[in-house]
């Protein structure tokens, strides 16, 4: 019976656990995904455009996106884009080799929640994506809230 309980008990926190999506290169992937997994965060990847649009389109919402500045066959904006298009508020963090303020600002104007740059300490990128998961939680229950009010009326 105990094991039941547990077993029940891990199968409720792994559909808690928030969904992020990399779509990164391997380099990339391989220094990030340790560090979000020992967060229990449930982490997927792709390794381009293609692949990201196609995931996004055939699963449930994510919760967080991150996504290199530079993919093989696409861009970070592109997949912006589509998101918008989409009608998906998920957020996004781009990352990038080389960050200055400029991109940084093209990032934030095109609709992304943060750009992390090389180097980047492990608590710097867990304090930005602990960030961007509280906003997209902020942001989707403040949506349901006003779907209630709007039922009410």
């Amino acid at each position: 019976m105990g094991s039941e309980n547990s077993s029940e008990n891990s199968k409720i926190e792994s559909r808690v656990a928030p969904r992020i999506l990399l779509v990164l290169s391997p380099d990339r992937r391989s220094r990030l995904l340790p560090l979000l997994e020992g967060r229990g965060w449930d982490v997927e990847f792709v390794a381009g455009f293609q692949d990201g649009v196609r995931r996004l389109s055939a699963s449930a919402d994510y919760d967080l996106i991150m996504v290199d500045a530079e993919l093989p066959d696409g861009t970070w904006r592109n997949l912006i884009l589509f998101l918008q298009n989409a009608g998906k508020t998920t957020e996004m963090i781009v990352c990038a080799r080389l960050g200055d303020h400029q991109l940084w600002a093209e990032v934030l104007q095109c609709g992304a929640y943060d750009l992390i740059s090389e180097p980047s300490h492990a608590d710097d990128i867990t304090r930005v994506v602990e960030s961007a998961l509280d906003s997209q939680y902020m942001r989707r229950f403040t949506s349901a809230n006003q779907m209630r009010l709007t039922m009410r009326v």
